[in-house]
């Protein structure tokens, strides 16, 4: 993979920072429409170190090609059809859904995504391809159905383009250890940074736990002291809800995601075009997918690096994707069906590509 050392722009503010590789923030706004997003303590320390860590993360950028894929027409068939189709889909689209959400880090919680805005930022690439990058990341989010904050705004999604992410990573959890929050444990931190077995993409996720009505749930367990002390709790930092309700249907708490890193290895062996590892990196980063999930033969750009396979990668997000991710972002998160919520409109949606 021929590799080509590229310099953004000179850092300002930080006299620590030799290089920038950050292009530019998204200059995209939706409205707000409720109040997930408060910034907590943890939150905010997390992001501000991941701003260090994505100025500090330097790489090396290798030319990509984007390619459009056809798009299919035709009549619409009778009703018995479509719901044949749809019964005989089924099975297929809920073990895809399953396996893409076995992360054992929420298995049996409702399902992490983004429900603050969104403010990319791209490294490692020459401008005109960051430039690319971010388009289509915006593109994504945008059609998935995550909100995308006006330019200037603080980073919370970074894509980091490196041919040393090992080298990089390690320095990062060095220099700025707040930065990865231990939600998902120490073994996780570390199978990010060196993982077991090579990855061309790898994706970092730091989480926070909310009440379904969008208030950050208090980690210094004020609502419990008057009734069982919160030296233990306070001490573990652990997330103590003061919304609680005995309901069968519904989560008290839902996790949210309030920064992610994803870095992209590009001297990776198997080779792909710039297109295909953007909508990769945003596939991982939109969704807590677990870098172990078995997919079979679904159709997904997560098949882009299989390596056993002969079969023509997909040239970007496939519809099953796609859907998977208007249904994580369409369903309630605080429902305990929202797996099958999933399934539901993911099947809507691919029955209906498919029979037009």
């Amino acid at each position: 993979m021929e590799l080509t050392d590229v310099r953004i722009r000179a850092a300002k503010s930080l006299s620590w920072v030799r290089r920038v590789v950050v292009v530019s923030a998204v200059a995209v706004s939706l409205p707000m429409s409720n109040s997930f997003g408060s910034e907590t303590r943890h939150s905010r320390i997390g992001n501000e170190a991941l701003v260090l860590v994505s100025q500090d993360l330097t790489g090396d950028a290798r030319a990509g090609r984007e390619t459009t894929s056809p798009v299919a027409s035709g009549g619409t068939l009778p009703q018995v059809t479509v719901e044949a189709r749809r019964k005989a889909m089924e099975h297929h689209v809920y073990d895809f859904v399953r396996k893409l959400t076995q992360n054992p880090r929420f298995r049996d919680e409702s399902l992490p995504r983004w429900n603050a805005p969104l403010c990319f930022a791209v490294a490692g690439l020459p401008t005109d391809q960051g430039l690319f990058a971010l388009g289509r990341l915006r593109e994504i989010a945008r059609t998935t159905g995550v909100r995308v904050m006006d330019a200037g705004c603080r980073y919370n999604f970074f894509v980091v383009f490196t041919g040393e992410p090992n080298k990089l990573l390690k320095k990062a959890i060095h220099q700025h250890p707040e930065a990865f929050t231990e939600s998902g444990g120490a073994h996780e931190i570390q199978e990010f940074v060196t993982p077991s077995r090579p990855q061309a993409v790898r994706a970092w996720h730091n989480v926070e736990t909310f009440t379904r009505g969008g208030i950050p749930v208090n980690r210094e367990a004020a609502c419990v002291t008057t009734l069982v002390g919160a030296t233990y709790f306070t001490a573990m930092q652990a997330p103590i809800s003061c919304a609680y309700s005995a309901s069968r249907i519904e989560r008290n708490d839902v996790p949210a995601f309030t920064s992610a890193l994803v870095v992209v290895d590009t001297t990776y062996p198997k080779q792909a075009k710039l297109g295909q590892l953007v909508d990769y990196a945003a596939m991982v980063g939109l969704a807590d997918i677990s870098p172990s999930a078995d997919i079979a033969d679904a159709p997904s750009v997560l098949h882009l690096f299989d390596e056993a396979s002969d079969a023509v990668p997909p040239e970007g997000l496939t519809n099953w994707d796609r859907a998977f991710l208007r249904g994580l972002y369409d369903t309630d998160q605080a429902s305990r069906t929202q797996r099958f919520q999933i399934v539901d409109t993911m099947l809507d949606d691919v029955v209906d590509e498919q029979l037009h």
